[in-house]
């Protein structure tokens, strides 16, 4: 199994939400193009294996899946060669199966409690905090620093490009930007230098952090 040091190289994912798989594979490009280090297509796109395999194809870049609910998603990504599986919430089922099919898992959680299921009951990988926005953000991380230091964190659910900086500093493992680097209207569109900018701006950030 890649680390994740190696499925996230610069710590920035794009996570691309669409109904359009077209439109999702020429805004995934302009992530990449922008900067962001990998990407994480969700099971809600159209065709989602086939745009996993693309982006695989024509990046180079590690693609991930997300919102994955079942273990025949994991199977369909493996099949795709995910690099990566995402889920919003705990499902063990889903860990166990990824780590059969020697690919990272990412687990969705957001209180203490379920931060410890993920990592020791399901044995994820990392802990997606989702919706992050929704408990304070970075400093949400800062409190959960005492009792809970060093868990592998990737950050989704409202982060803005802005904040990029701030959860760098705190050593996420990762952060997932949807409508941040991905506006639901420039995607339609067709609007894919303002993605391309917007990749640029996160992908900035990397300078300031040591």
């Amino acid at each position: 199994m890649r680390s994740a040091e190696d499925v996230f190289p610069n710590r920035i994912v794009g996570v691309i939400r669409s109904g359009d798989s077209s439109a999702a594979f020429r805004a995934c490009l302009a992530a990449i193009e922008g900067g962001v280090g990998s990407l994480e297509v969700t099971t809600g796109v159209p065709e989602w294996p086939d745009l996993v395999r693309g982006l695989r194809a024509s990046t180079g870049r590690p693609v991930g899946a997300g919102t994955v609910l079942t273990v025949e998603h994991v199977l369909q990504a493996a099949r795709a060669g995910a690099a990566f599986v995402v889920t919003p919430v705990v499902i063990p089922e889903v860990a166990r199966a990824a780590r059969e099919q020697d690919i990272l898992c990412v687990m969705g959680a957001l209180t203490p409690t379920e931060i410890y299921q993920a990592l020791q009951v399901a044995k994820a990988d990392v802990v997606k905090l989702f919706p992050i926005a929704a408990v304070g953000g970075p400093a949400y991380l800062k409190y959960l620093a005492g009792p809970m230091p060093d868990i592998p964190i990737w950050v989704s659910g409202g982060v803005e490009i802005d904040q990029v900086t701030d959860y760098l500093k705190l050593g996420v493992t990762a952060i997932g930007l949807t409508t941040a680097l991905f506006p639901p209207d420039a995607v339609a569109r067709g609007e894919f230098d303002v993605i391309k900018r917007l990749a640029r701006e996160a992908a900035s950030a990397l300078a300031g952090v040591a």
